[in-house]
């Protein structure tokens, strides 16, 4: 009857632990999971500031640049004149400071907030000195609630009474325990979860912008190039790459000159009249032509700024700028807009304009692939052997 009696003991006092047990594991990683968070926040924070230092960067190579092109345009006679009547682009270096910005971040919780008003409602909520004193006092008699001692383990009526007292709620005390230790957990969760919110928002408003000044910045140095070229070199050589056709990616037409010029997006197949040679000049890989096969003409723009194939060489107004290494390309000009460079764009119709280069219009501009025909050392061997 001894035995019985205490293996009942036993198997009472382990179902009445079990519980107790699975609170403070949940307890447990909820903590880890607070200690992610606040690492999580950290790094969030550290990446804004390499963020900002790389923003600062390309700010300073976009002055750079400007004033490159303003000392090019310069080289000219029209550009020395355009430049009297403009202001030379001022070069403005980045303050140093041997101060370390990080943010309105929580001194207790190293949690990163949106703002300073932020940040001072989430310190009173979570560390103000009076609620850090209750939350002191009552979590540490709230674990001692659920972790019972020797004695209490020892005697199993005291346990049935611990789990058979309710509150006005319906709680146990073991359940009201693990309750308040708790609560103040996911508040604190609420808030990192929060701020890293705040954090990821605001570095997906800093890719944007770094996007978007990068592709500045290289359109900009390929004009300063472009200009530079044309002015240093009197007589430009040129390398052929291969055969190709234009096709536009909405349509998945092909580019074919009219009977006057004009370039349309017209064929659904390529035919002769939509072949056309790529070219680049000696040394640069970065300024293309384009010159169709049957009529000689290159694809270009005349002194109206319109869209034509009627250049007679590789000239600056027949220079473009590509993206070789995409499938699909826009078509920058350099001649576009006086000298300011641009894009070239597709009507409904299929005709083709050249729109002025702004952060904008370059959502308009079309995407071409160049679909290779065939490389022209390989057609020219082929016609000798035979």
């Amino acid at each position: 009857m001894e035995v019985r009696a205490t293996s009942a003991v036993v198997s009472a006092t382990t179902s009445l632990a079990d519980p107790q047990q699975k609170y403070i594991e949940s307890l447990r990683t909820t903590a880890e999971t607070l200690n992610i968070a606040r690492e999580t926040a950290v790094a969030l924070s550290q990446q804004s500031e390499a963020l900002d230092r790389a923003e600062r960067n390309l700010d300073l190579t976009e002055a750079t640049v400007k004033q490159a092109n303003h000392v090019v345009r310069g080289m000219s006679w029209s550009g020395w004149l355009y430049n009297k009547f403009t202001k030379e682009p001022a070069l403005h270096l980045p303050s140093s400071s041997s101060e370390i910005s990080m943010g309105f971040i929580c001194p207790e919780c190293r949690v990163a907030q949106r703002s300073q008003l932020a940040l001072m409602e989430h310190y009173d909520t979570m560390h103000a000195p009076t609620k850090t004193s209750s939350q002191d006092t009552r979590q540490p008699s709230s674990r001692r609630d659920l972790v019972p001692s020797s004695h209490d383990r020892g005697t199993t009526a005291s346990s049935s009474e611990r789990h058979s007292h309710t509150d006005a709620d319906g709680l146990s005390v073991d359940q009201r325990a693990f309750l308040d230790a708790l609560a103040p957990q996911l508040l604190e969760m609420k808030q990192a979860s929060r701020a890293i919110g705040n954090a990821l928002d605001h570095h997906n408003a800093q890719l944007d912008r770094l996007d978007a000044k990068s592709d500045k910045a290289k359109d900009d140095m390929r004009l300063v190039t472009a200009k530079a070229i044309n002015l240093t070199h009197s007589s430009m050589t040129i390398d052929v790459q291969f055969r190709c056709a234009l096709q536009e990616q909405n349509s998945r037409r092909f580019m074919t000159p009219t009977s006057h010029g004009d370039p349309v997006f017209s064929l659904d197949t390529a035919s002769d009249t939509c072949i056309f040679r790529a070219f680049t000049l000696t040394g640069n890989g970065d300024i293309w032509g384009f010159q169709h096969e049957q009529s000689r003409r290159w694809l270009g723009l005349n002194m109206f700024g319109s869209v034509k194939v009627q250049g007679e060489a590789l000239r600056s107004y027949e220079q473009f700028a590509l993206d070789s290494g995409r499938e699909w390309t826009t078509l920058y000009s350099f001649a576009c807009a006086f000298g300011h460079g641009g894009w070239l764009c597709v009507r409904p119709d299929g005709s083709v304009y050249c729109t002025r280069r702004t952060a904008t219009n370059k959502d308009v501009a079309m995407l071409v692939k160049v679909v290779r025909i065939e490389p022209i050392a390989e057609r020219t061997r082929e016609r000798a052997n035979n």
